[in-house]
């Protein structure tokens, strides 16, 4: 496994935990509505749009490198 690679998983992952948190921060029924919940919800979709655009910046950096 390149390294390329372990890091494209582990930003996957994070958008994947970032956007899970913020589901149930939006959706729980103990915490809805609650605003410290709903902006901790805003901010992991602000955080997993952001990571979108580092890995697409991150993957045109390293298009050309070889990397094992």
């Amino acid at each position: 496994m390149s390294l390329k690679f372990l890091h494209q998983v582990i930003i996957f992952a994070a958008m994947s935990i970032s956007l899970v948190f913020a589901l149930w921060c939006f959706t729980s029924s103990d915490v809805a509505g609650d605003p410290p919940y709903t902006i901790a919800g805003a901010v992991c979709v602000l955080i997993a749009i952001g990571l979108v655009f580092y890995e697409i910046h991150f993957l045109k950096r390293t298009r050309k490198l070889i990397l094992q």
